[in-house]
């Protein structure tokens, strides 16, 4: 009894050793992205506003995905329409909900910048995970429209067209 005891003590201890040392780097988040990057790797970046969404089952009813529809007010790569549809890993169906770590979550009538590429079903996708979903947000002292607390709107506009202009040049 008292080596079966050692043993799974021993078991308990390497399980251990090997969840708080070697899987962290296994299992880590997704490898930032700079603007740069989503914007020469996404076929569109769209500045909108979220007008609906739909979540709904995929074709196996094995997954749940959300039908984001986007009201776009500018394209600064690309063109997929006044109206953009973009497919979202994750959502809720009769009451059953599925959420994935690192996919963008959306909001009705939230103002967003969105990078995006088509997947194999000829789909718009949100590229980059959730660092190709940006919030914009007004800021209550000035007005001025930010996508993140250091840049506003327009200086962003301008790394987006600098970044994709650099991709097309080369």
């Amino acid at each position: 009894m008292r080596i079966l005891s050692r043993v799974a003590l021993n078991v308990l201890f390497v399980t251990g050793l090997f969840t708080l040392i070697l899987a962290p780097p296994l299992f880590s988040q997704a490898k930032p992205v700079t603007i740069d990057e989503l914007a020469q790797n996404s076929e569109v970046v769209a500045v909108g506003k979220v007008t609906g969404m739909r979540g709904e089952w995929d074709q196996n009813k094995t997954r749940i995905v959300t039908r984001v529809t986007v009201a776009v007010s500018e394209y600064l790569k690309g063109n997929a329409g006044a109206v953009m549809t973009i497919t979202a890993p994750g959502g809720e169906v009769d009451g059953v909900g599925e959420w994935y770590s690192h996919a963008p979550r959306f909001k009705t009538e939230e103002q967003i910048v969105v990078f995006a590429e088509k997947d194999k079903k000829g789909s718009y996708r949100v590229a980059g995970g959730e660092q190709g979903k940006l919030d914009i947000k007004k800021d209550a002292k000035t007005s001025t429209e930010r996508v993140s607390t250091q840049m506003t709107l327009d200086d962003f506009k301008t790394q987006v067209k600098r970044a994709v202009s650099v991709r097309t040049d080369n």
